[in-house]
């Protein structure tokens, strides 16, 4: 595991190693996905949009048991609603 150091700014800003940000692929625009995991900070990085449309591309893992009309939509999003705050709490 690589470490690197540095120094937390005023306004809570910090500033990752370049060589961790090159190896990692990050660049500029890209999202930076935060959380508290077990007392340390967790970092996730979401590359920018590509600007190319997201219709269709998830056709492949469309399967007649989750296949759902447009009329079934507002079922599924209160089910999947329900289910992820049993999950939380």
């Amino acid at each position: 595991m690589k470490y690197k150091t540095g120094k937390v700014g005023e306004l809570g800003e910090i500033v990752i190693d370049g060589r961790l940000r090159e190896e990692l692929g990050v660049g500029p625009e890209w999202r930076a996905f935060q959380f508290v995991d077990g007392g340390r900070l967790a970092i996730y990085f979401l590359p920018p949009d590509d600007g190319r449309p997201l219709a269709g591309s998830l056709a492949e893992y469309v399967t007649e048991e989750n296949r759902y009309d447009d009329e079934d939509w507002p079922r599924v999003r209160d089910e999947a609603w329900a289910m992820a705050v049993r999950e939380d709490f």
